[in-house]
């Protein structure tokens, strides 16, 4: 087996373990939940190409015990664990040969399919649009007596970001400071919008846009 191949099985499986064992503690000593050096170690597992392993740990044991899998405890570790499982399909996907990357100047500026751009281009300003009156009613419920069945959850918020509304969220977190304290929103959505000009840019090389 190659080499490379054998290496996501292995960080993988060793994610799963790492998280599994991690929740065990911490449900034992609840403090070492809250520890920076605990999370810092953890989000290694993602980074390193162990995504999947880390997503199907989150899966299997945040639904023990709790009303849903995806909460304000844990949501910087889902969104960690998508944004890696997603850069991380797109480096496999050249290693397998899906797609012959040129990142020439010539490559990355020339042959776009025109019609397709211009479908994309509407999709991202709707999504954007979408995303910053999300944020921005979310804030006006919680300045208008923070009716938590009217709040959008962070997970939305986040997942509106995620599928191009990057700038749409920052825009809404500078105008109507929204979520401004939140790390995983001010790290976050930047690098969402990284990632979406990557998977342009794949995308286009792939022959797809």
């Amino acid at each position: 087996m190659d080499s490379f191949f054998l290496y996501l099985i292995s960080i993988n499986v060793i994610a799963f373990l790492a998280f599994a064992l991690d929740f065990l503690l911490c449900a034992r000593w609840p403090a070492l939940e809250d520890s920076a050096a605990n999370s810092l170690v953890m989000d290694l597992f993602p980074i390193a190409g162990g995504a999947p392993g880390m997503l199907l740990a989150l899966f299997v044991l945040t639904g023990t015990g709790r009303g849903h899998r995806m909460n304000k405890d844990n949501i910087a570790w889902w969104f960690l664990a998508i944004v890696c499982f997603i850069a991380w399909g797109l480096v496999v996907a050249t290693r397998l040969g899906f797609v012959a990357l040129d990142v020439t100047a010539d490559g990355l500026f020339s042959g776009w399919h025109i019609e397709r751009l211009k479908v994309l281009g509407i999709y991202l300003a709707a999504i954007n649009i979408i995303t910053f009156v999300v944020f921005a009613w979310d804030k006006h419920v919680a300045a208008s007596g923070n009716d938590l069945r009217r709040r959008s959850p962070e997970a939305r918020l986040l997942g509106f970001s995620l599928v191009g509304g990057s700038i749409g969220g920052m825009l809404a977190m500078r105008l109507v400071r929204h979520k401004t304290k939140k790390w995983y929103f001010v790290w976050g959505l930047p690098v969402f919008f990284a990632l979406n000009v990557a998977m342009i840019l794949f995308a286009h090389s792939a022959g797809l846009i």
